[in-house]
């Protein structure tokens, strides 16, 4: 049972607001809107808008079926690695826990007004009402991202060292590609460095980075296991950058892999930034500093965009509820052994002033040491074989004066 210094705080999960529903499904077209109106207030013709109302029309069915499968894969190696990190600390963040808490966390982020918390701050909620406490269980969601972003850091490196080597773009592309690949190696080689030496020290940051060790050296663990959920890493960014590409194919001509790919992670980037719409605008301006036809560029982000956040919408929905179900349960479990143990306490047992039954030491012979017990009420001993004998010990009632 979770002692009250590690114990989750409360985090009610809010109803669905269909207001905040409709504003967070409007913010899209309004970006669209911004961003054509930006294109045509900077003196580009009237033809890039016409163009990309063209692509989005004529828009092939097929490859966004493909960007459909590639969003729901992406969503299975989320949970597949969140299934493995936590199951080893707990037993209750099974498969089917799992599963619900990444898609109520999806519909956190993108449907629910969180007030800022969003998906990381209720998926450390539910993974410590499992009974881990904050404690834990921010070690254990910690553990379970350092897994996820190193995988996110050497895809900015292989992509951007693939464009610094000649790949894609020029001279210009391969200094800025390259200097992200060297930061994201960078990045890498400093938390494997703070799992290697951990940091001393009483300050936040000292204990932020000791927080950080803690997760790499059992990420490493994890790692060295070579359990085959570890992919679920690779399938979660993977398969949505296939998302991207496959809506490129959908209304046009996708740039080159390495282009695209470093678009991709450049724009994910953009996560880090409060704003609105920081992950589409980092992809589109990433696109076109490498060439790309701005009308391609601006649909097939948005295409991406729409497929990302709106498809695992409905399954997030359930999830949530099922997920409120699943803590309440966790809860009245817990509370259970608590309720029941003043109960299982046993009443004290009135015991009497006087045992029952009286001893009496009678001596042994002159062989034995130690005393021989024998009922005061026995008949003649014989004391050659009580010498033979072992002690034996006989009772007589207490109350006995005759005795």
């Amino acid at each position: 049972m979770a002692t009250p210094d590690t114990t989750a705080p409360d985090f009610t999960l809010p109803g669905l607001d269909l207001r905040a529903v409709a504003r967070r499904a409007a913010l899209p077209t309004a970006l669209a809107v911004a961003a054509l109106a930006a294109v045509l207030l900077a003196g580009g013709p009237l033809q890039v808008l016409t163009d990309a109302l063209r692509r989005a029309l004529e828009a092939d069915p097929r490859w966004i079926v493909v960007a459909a499968v590639a969003e729901t894969l992406s969503f299975a190696g989320y949970v597949m690695l969140l299934w493995h990190v936590g199951r080893r600390a707990t037993p209750r963040l099974h498969l089917r826990a799992s599963a619900e808490v990444t898609m109520a966390g999806a519909a956190a982020t993108r449907l629910l007004p969180t007030a800022g918390a969003g998906g990381a701050a209720l998926t450390l909620w539910a993974i410590a009402r499992t009974g881990l406490g904050t404690r834990r269980g921010g070690h254990v969601l910690l553990t379970f991202l350092v897994l996820l972003y190193t995988v996110f850091l050497a895809g900015i490196a292989a992509s951007g060292a693939a464009i610094a080597l000649g790949a894609a773009g020029g001279a210009g592309h391969r200094v800025v590609a390259g200097a992200a690949a060297v930061a994201a190696l960078a990045a890498i080689a400093a938390a494997a460095s703070l799992g290697l030496r951990p940091p001393r020290g009483a300050g936040r940051l000292a204990r932020g980075a000791a927080a950080l060790g803690a997760a790499v050296r059992d990420a490493r663990g994890i790692l060295r296991a070579g359990d085959p959920r570890l992919l679920g890493a690779v399938a979660w960014w993977g398969f949505d950058a296939m998302v991207l590409w496959a809506t490129f194919h959908a209304l046009g001509e996708p740039p080159a892999l390495p282009v695209l790919a470093f678009a991709y992670f450049a724009g994910q980037v953009g996560n880090t930034i409060p704003l609105p719409g920081a992950v589409s605008g980092g992809m589109v301006g990433t696109l076109l500093a490498f060439g790309v036809a701005p009308d391609l560029a601006l649909t097939s982000v948005l295409a991406y965009r729409a497929v990302a956040i709106w498809l695992p919408a409905p399954a997030g929905l359930v999830a949530l509820g099922a997920l409120r179900a699943r803590v309440a349960r966790w809860t009245a479990e817990d509370a259970a052994p608590a309720e029941a143990e003043p109960a299982a306490v046993a009443a004290p047992v009135a015991l009497p002033a006087e045992p029952p039954f009286a001893l009496t030491v009678v001596p042994a012979g002159p062989r034995f040491v130690s005393p021989v017990l024998a009922a005061a009420d026995a008949p003649a001993v014989d004391r050659h074989a009580a010498r033979m004998r072992p002690a034996v010990l006989t009772r007589r009632p207490a109350d006995c004066t005759a005795c």
